[in-house]
């Protein structure tokens, strides 16, 4: 077994990587679903990851502005449980709001691609919280990861590829432990974790109303969606 889950053909000294992955053209089925709903090959992306379920969804902005949303793609593996990660070694997938520039595009990954999630975050580093390298990749096993796949991760990196290069700064990762709707609430009301989360239905609220990126900041420790 590969112990480097998202690793750099450098760091993993491997022969068995294929650069022109992340070179490939975007599916043509995946270009074809986005101009149904409204978008375009290159349209801004977001992303919405839901733990309890193993959903990540890809959404693409239209020319009103919203994001529309495009497909559900399994997450076949992502390790630890419900709730933030909060230090290296934990094996904890992180939770919250995180952002996705081109240098974070792993086209050398050993789990196929890879696009690094940006924890730490400001909220994350506020809070002492610690590791690195937590990816969303290819394949289908996880130590603190998102695994969805190679052909998934294919369609999920070229579409964030396209979106950055035609001028997209940064893009949106809302990483959530359920579908935060009023029965999942109720039936985790009592959990250790809620001051946590209701932090994030904030966001949740906000985005499932609107369908348009959040802007999130950090203040006195805590998420503040304005």
């Amino acid at each position: 077994m590969i112990v480097c889950f998202a690793a750099t053909l450098a760091a993993c000294n491997t022969t068995t990587l294929d650069p022109r992955r992340g070179l490939a053209p975007q599916p043509q089925a995946l270009i074809a679903q986005s101009e149904r709903v409204g978008a375009q090959a290159s349209s801004p992306v977001l992303i919405r990851i839901f733990k309890q379920s193993k959903e990540l969804e890809l959404w693409r902005k239209t020319s009103d502005g919203s994001y529309a949303f495009v497909k559900m793609y399994e997450i076949c593996a992502y390790s630890g449980e419900l709730g933030p990660k909060t230090k290296q070694g934990d094996r904890q997938a992180p939770e919250g709001f995180y952002t996705v520039g081109a240098s974070q595009l792993n086209y050398h990954s050993i789990r196929y691609l890879s696009l690094n999630t940006g924890y730490p975050n400001v909220y994350d580093r506020i809070h002492g919280y610690t590791g690195a390298a937590l990816m969303i990749h290819g394949g289908c096993d996880s130590a603190g990861c998102f695994a969805i796949e190679d052909q998934p991760m294919q369609e999920v990196f070229t579409a964030i590829r396209e979106a950055v290069r035609a001028g997209q700064k940064s893009v949106q990762i809302q990483i959530y432990p359920f579908r935060m709707n009023f029965w999942n609430m109720l039936e985790y009301k009592n959990d250790k974790r809620m001051n946590f989360w209701q932090q994030l239905i904030v966001g949740y609220d906000q985005f499932e109303a609107t369908h348009r990126e959040i802007n999130v900041s950090v203040v006195h420790g805590k998420y503040v969606v304005n």
